[in-house]
């Protein structure tokens, strides 16, 4: 059984040439088998191994029974023991996932850990053959790809199964041979879960179709990790050369380069934005959406929003993509004494400068500077976000307008609306920053004008 797992180990790299590895021991024969096959073979390969422990708390006495199997078997070895406890029926009621989930994130969370305060190379977990064959089985009930398909991967991070090729058989004869005892957990012979039932009622029959399903089973998930190990691959490329964040944290993907793709590579690049939890479901629908022609279509995934604007598909976490919020308006002092006056706009990170100044003979407004007539200016000036039914007569064009449409038609999303700057007096609209001025305050040379000019600032947002 040693040869089995060193060769495993080697082909997939799974052994450190030095450093601690990190056993994870629940007392059952399979983890008392790695540490004893652990052990042996640290000689040979110069790392040092220590132990950990962590008591669920599902099974009572027999939880604490186990422990101090446990703590006598590695004082015995003359082996370190890291040990963890919680509440694992706690967590669960509190996640709302099942026991089972809630056991293994808690481990894991308590294997990293101690992971990282003793700067362990690896954790290895006991996972035998016969675990693989279980979860794949499992993943096919749930309709799972290749990802699932794949079974349990030699090697994730720092993680290790050195034992993926190991029979229970094999366990079995390893630990007779060295006369090491192990705790059985009475739990594991009840139909009680979908893995008990896979392990004593599916996987005897499929035995008797094919002796070796164990094997099978392996080739078949390590065939299934390389063709999903290189369209994963695909996907995260297309990631990187077509994905735009924005500073608000929303990551933006042309929707129709992003239909084009294949759809295996298409899936992938949805999965992988928008997150482990999102389902088969989430994904079509998320790839649906590319297709819509509604410009404001939205897709509620956990923990994220997906929605269309325009030509683009966005994915927006933590409220990322909702509209936001504008900012404060500010006036502007016309100058009375010649003096320039200015405001600020710290949200959008602007400064704003007023004069007083002559048209010139030929004008050129670049919609960041505008130029309004002096006496065609009622009031005061105000700079401020859009509101409910202004209206606008773009100089240069035919026709007043909402801005609402005005905005459309330059296919500025809603959700970015709230930002642009709207320059109004007391009459309504003169001019909107990017876009242009209303003909009403549209002057000509020698006319005494009112110029505003924006610009970006550094200021604290």
């Amino acid at each position: 059984m040693l040869e089995k797992i060193e060769s495993f180990a080697e082909k997939h790299g799974l052994f450190p040439k030095s450093g601690l590895v990190l056993a994870a021991v629940s007392g059952g024969a399979d983890s008392v088998c790695l540490l004893a096959a652990l052990l042996e073979l640290s000689k040979k390969y110069g790392f040092t191994v220590a132990a950990l422990h962590y008591n669920h708390r599902l099974r009572g006495e027999e939880s604490d029974r186990d422990a101090r199997f446990v703590e006598d078997l590695c004082r015995e070895k003359n082996v370190p023991l890291y040990t963890g406890a919680g509440d694992v029926a706690a967590c669960a009621r509190k996640s709302g996932c099942g026991i089972e989930e809630a056991a293994r994130r808690l481990r894991y969370d308590f294997f990293h850990e101690t992971a990282e305060k003793l700067k362990a190379e690896r954790i290895a977990t006991a996972h035998t053959a016969e675990d693989n064959i279980e979860t794949v089985l499992l993943n096919l009930t749930r309709g799972a790809g290749a990802n699932g398909l794949g079974g349990i991967p030699p090697r994730r991070g720092i993680v290790i199964r050195p034992m993926l090729t190991v029979s229970r058989d094999q366990v079995l004869d390893f630990l007779r041979q060295r006369s090491l005892t192990y705790c059985e957990d009475a739990t594991n012979a009840l139909p009680i879960c979908g893995r008990n039932i896979v392990r004593h009622r599916v996987v005897p029959v499929l035995k008797q179709l094919n002796p070796r399903l164990a094997e099978s089973v392996a080739t078949a998930a390590a065939l299934l990790r390389e063709d999903e190990a290189y369209l994963s691959g695909l996907a995260e490329s297309y990631i990187a050369d077509h994905l735009v964040r924005e500073a608000s944290g929303v990551a933006a993907l042309d929707a129709a380069g992003l239909a084009a793709l294949p759809a295996p590579v298409a899936r992938r690049v949805v999965r992988s934005l928008a997150g482990r939890a999102a389902t088969a479901k989430h994904v079509a629908a998320v790839l649906a959406l590319c297709a819509s022609e509604d410009a404001s279509a939205r897709i509620a995934l956990p923990g994220m929003t997906v929605f269309r604007e325009y030509g683009r598909i966005l994915f927006s976490r933590d409220g990322g993509g909702d509209t936001a919020a504008g900012f404060i308006p500010v006036t502007v002092q016309i100058p009375e004494n010649g003096r320039d006056t200015s405001a600020v706009i710290p949200e959008l990170g602007l400064h704003i400068t007023c004069r007083l100044t002559e048209f010139p003979e030929k004008i050129q407004n670049s919609f960041t500077t505008f130029l309004f007539k002096y006496d065609k200016i009622c009031g005061k000036i105000v700079i401020r976000p859009r509101e409910t039914g202004d209206k606008i007569d773009l100089y240069g064009r035919n026709g007043t307008k909402t801005l609402k449409k005005l905005f459309i038609e330059h296919r500025i999303p809603a959700r970015k609306r709230p930002l642009i700057p709207v320059i109004a007096d007391e009459i309504g609209v003169l001019g909107v920053l990017g876009l242009g001025f209303d003909k009403r305050a549209a002057g000509q040379s020698g006319d005494t004008a009112v110029e505003i000019i924006f610009e970006e600032t550094a200021y604290e947002t």
